[in-house]
């Protein structure tokens, strides 16, 4: 459970968010309960897809990723970005109920790192064909976590081919008040000749999740309009309080029930995920801001998104937001896995895999599609998802 992170330093504009979160706060049993029920209230199906899915499973595997450094198994590798002219996966991964249970530690020991780890796309196709099992995909994390202040805990990842710049919203953790507390920050990397170099970082909201980089502009969605209980609250009665943030201007959106993923279109609306809307919510770029302009039903709560090659938005979503809880939190049970693909002209949704019983992959998070199938990341379940086209 995330603790209420200490106030940053930031700009006016963005103040507003660690105003919300000033009175005292009740304990901490109580806002776990909150936020529990919360996931509760929000359960639902989504509507239902006709017809089967793209990637049956007879083309789909789990497979295995292991660390280079230290051969341990990814897990949590919530979130994906691709860089398309390298044929490089970008993974964002940590093991939050690991980190969450090391959060009332000592001082001399601080939760566990992650990485933002960096594996070739054909070398994990390959090991979905492979159908050997055990055969793992070795990955190395671009970014040192001792390089980092506060650790290396990646959350939403986004990578902008044009400038070669990786940028991702970290979940710091600093000792206060006799146990570890967490701050997002925005964390920025250029590449040069493959190799990180660190730009400057930034402090972003506390219920900061996801980052879309447009251009010289830089989005971040923020999930909840306040933290700690209060964010509970919001999520109890499913309040429209999130929305997304514009660097350098501050909240230009705030319409959205838990504000999720981002991604941009070729026609130049920036999509945002609302989780507990079910529904991506199309905003249209305007001086200094955005307008929403449309919102798209989806069939269970969208958490990541991506572009696929051909335009089309490619979105993780939950079927049983119930399920996911249990999964998430108390680690009970298997989460369902849906991906699903969306015009964003026409808001035709077609279903890409569909997973109910969480047999084959559990809680997916984050997915895209290339030209040679599928992959997709999972916040609680080990390795990827790989989906081979034309598989039989």
């Amino acid at each position: 459970m995330r603790a209420p992170a200490p106030k940053p330093r930031m700009r006016p504009a963005a103040m507003a968010f660690e105003k919300r979160a000033r009175l005292k706060a009740p304990s901490a049993t109580l806002f776990r309960a909150a936020l529990f029920a919360a996931a509760l209230l929000a359960a639902s199906c989504g509507r239902g897809e006709t017809g089967d899915p793209v990637f049956g499973p007879e083309a789909c595997r789990r497979v295995a990723v292991t660390d280079a450094g230290s051969g341990a198994a990814l897990v949590g590798a919530e979130d994906l970005a691709v860089d398309p002219a390298r044929g490089v996966l970008y993974i964002s991964a940590y093991d939050r109920r690991a980190v969450e249970k090391a959060e009332g530690g000592n001082r001399d020991a601080p939760p566990p790192d992650g990485g933002v780890y960096r594996a070739q796309i054909t070398d994990l196709f390959e090991a979905g064909a492979s159908g050997i099992a055990g055969d793992a995909v070795k990955a190395r994390s671009l970014i040192d976590p001792d390089a980092v202040d506060g650790g290396l805990r990646p959350h939403g990842v986004d990578f902008d081919a044009e400038s070669a710049t990786l940028a991702f919203v970290n979940r710091t953790y600093q000792y206060r008040d006799k146990r570890w507390r967490m701050t997002p920050r925005l964390e920025k990397f250029r590449l040069e000749g493959g190799e990180p170099v660190a730009e400057p970082s930034g402090a972003v909201s506390c219920a900061a999740n996801d980052v879309l980089l447009d251009g010289r502009r830089v989005f971040t969605s923020f999930d909840h309009g306040a933290c700690g209980w209060r964010g509970g609250i919001e999520a109890a009665f499913n309040l429209r309080r999130s929305g997304v943030t514009l660097g350098g201007v501050g909240p230009v959106y705030a319409g959205a029930a838990f504000a999720n993923g981002l991604a941009r279109t070729a026609g130049g609306d920036i999509v945002l995920a609302a989780t507990r809307e079910k529904a991506l919510v199309f905003l249209s770029p305007r001086p200094g801001g955005v307008e929403a302009r449309k919102r798209v039903a989806t069939p269970g709560g969208p958490d990541n998104l991506s572009i696929a090659h051909d335009g089309a938005i490619v979105a993780a979503v939950h079927p049983s937001m119930a399920r996911l809880a249990l999964n998430r939190k108390l680690g009970i049970g298997r989460a369902p896995s849906r991906i699903v693909k969306i015009d964003p002209a026409t808001g035709v949704v077609k279903l890409l895999f569909d997973d109910p019983s969480a047999a084959l992959f559990s809680a997916a998070t984050a997915a895209v599609e290339t030209e040679a199938g599928l992959i997709a990341g999972s916040v609680t379940d080990e390795g990827l998802l790989v989906c081979r086209r034309g598989a039989s």
